[in-house]
């Protein structure tokens, strides 16, 4: 299943801030893949474990995200 998004979610990935257009679900054996589109118009997939997602500020918890060291900021 392909999943478009009305609205491009933005997200942090490896390569840095994107916005994720779709995502594909192949099911429940293997990991969702997300469709990022990186600065300079690059589009790029992700597993979902690769993939950074703010939290709602509207929920307390402000905009925390747990970023592993390694990736472009």
């Amino acid at each position: 299943m392909i999943y478009e998004f009305k609205t491009a979610i933005p997200v942090h990935t490896p390569h840095g801030e994107g916005r994720a257009v779709f995502i594909i679900d192949y099911g429940l054996d293997v990991n969702s893949v997300w469709v990022v589109r990186l600065s300079g118009g690059h589009i790029k997939h992700y597993y979902s474990e690769d993939i950074r997602m703010y939290d709602n500020p509207m929920n307390g918890n402000g905009l925390d995200m747990d970023m592993p060291k390694n990736w472009k900021k």
